[in-house]
């Protein structure tokens, strides 16, 4: 697995779905980055008003998509929602290190908990307090950055429909995704994303 350093971009885009949809058309039509730059960016492609989050959006979404392969990116544009939706989970955790972590680590256990099938505030806080006590970059976050971020994380969850909110607490659920897509990515040597995001051993 390629580990990234640690990072805190997520906590300004989070999921965006429609918009990763978008881009993803773009990069099937064969444009490349400049090309896709120039319709998203200059031509308001995705349709965000704001000059610095457009260029943001932008630059982040693309990134993502090409953590995928052509079957996968081809599948998160054509597949059914759920499948898709996995997919860019999938892209983001790929992407960012410290997603990856609380997946496996604290997603992936309430996941496949025998009774206490939610994570709540106190989960997302400790898991943050323990990267600060074992990461430098981690440890140098204040308070807003960290409550940015799990105010990110529990909206991946949400809008991914990995998980639903209940008061305060997200209650994980299983999803069901095409058995072609977990093939290929167990084949392509990424099966520790699929325990962290399907649960299993």
């Amino acid at each position: 697995m390629n580990r990234k350093p640690y990072s805190s971009a997520i906590k300004k885009t989070p999921f965006k779905y429609p918009i990763a949809k978008k881009i993803a058309k773009l990069m099937l039509d064969g444009l490349d980055r400049d090309e896709i730059y120039h319709r998203c960016f200059d031509e308001n492609f995705i349709e965000v008003e704001s000059l610095e989050r457009r260029r943001e959006i932008t630059n982040v979404l693309y990134n993502r998509l090409c953590a995928l392969d052509e079957f996968l990116l081809n599948q998160f544009y054509n597949a059914d929602v759920a499948t898709s939706k996995f997919i860019l989970v999938y892209a983001i955790a790929k992407t960012d290190s410290l997603f990856f972590d609380f997946l496996f680590e604290k997603y992936r256990d309430a996941l496949m908990s025998e009774n206490r099938k939610y994570l709540s505030m106190d989960d997302f806080d400790e898991f943050f307090a323990s990267k600060k006590q074992t990461d430098l970059i981690v440890a140098k976050w204040g308070k807003f950055t960290l409550d940015c971020l799990t105010k990110g994380y529990r909206n991946i969850l949400v809008d991914s429909g990995f998980g639903r909110r209940e008061k305060k607490n997200i209650i994980v659920n299983r999803v069901m995704i095409h058995p072609a897509v977990e093939e290929h990515i167990e084949l392509i040597g990424d099966k520790d994303y699929l325990k962290a995001m399907l649960g299993g051993d």
